[in-house]
């Protein structure tokens, strides 16, 4: 039986041969080009990870700074009912002080004694003081439920100075200066 190379005329084995080396050409084509596009592909997927941790960290770094953003927000809003309701607003607080220090005096179970009022008017200041001096006489419990309802008070107050004058341990009563503060802002 002969071979097929046999039965094959010159000019078709050259074309068999072309056929072969462009086949083989073709071929170490193929796969020079699928090496490089491997290569390309693993270095894509390189950065993509770089690039997919680089989002990870912006992420993480977004959500801390919502955080913050959030707590400052939440500050503001502290601020601005601490402002609304510890405060005395505008020149009517001047008014509204005296009458919570009477009404202190009144839950307190006490007479009001003579006052001494001094206002704060500095200008560069958000935030002025309002002070009351005055004295009492008074037993220990008494002043601990004075003290209490001062402390109680809704208004941010506080208690300047104590003096205490006289201590009579026969009697148990208690003569003492009190200057308490409170503060009041100007409204804009």
């Amino acid at each position: 039986m002969p071979r097929l190379s046999e039965q094959l005329t010159d000019k078709e084995r050259k074309i068999l041969k072309g056929i072969s080396l462009v086949g083989l050409v073709l071929l170490g084509l193929l796969i020079i080009t699928l090496f490089f596009w491997s290569r390309r592909l693993d270095r894509l997927s390189e950065e993509a990870l770089a690039l997919q941790s680089e989002v990870d960290k912006l992420a993480a770094r977004t959500e801390a700074k919502l955080a913050e953003l959030q707590s400052w927000q939440l500050t503001q809003a502290d601020l601005a009912e601490i402002k609304e309701n510890s405060f005395y607003a505008g020149q009517a607080g001047i008014e509204a002080f005296r009458q919570d220090l009477s009404q202190v005096f009144q839950k307190a179970g006490l007479p009001l004694p003579p006052v001494n009022y001094q206002y704060e008017e500095d200008q560069k200041k958000e935030f002025h003081r309002l002070s009351a001096s005055f004295g009492l006489s008074l037993s220990y419990p008494l002043l601990k439920r004075f003290l209490y309802e001062l402390e109680a008070w809704p208004k941010m107050w506080l208690l300047d100075q104590i003096n205490f004058q006289k201590i009579d341990n026969l009697s148990g009563m208690v003569d003492l200066r009190l200057m308490v503060a409170g503060f009041y802002y100007e409204e804009k």
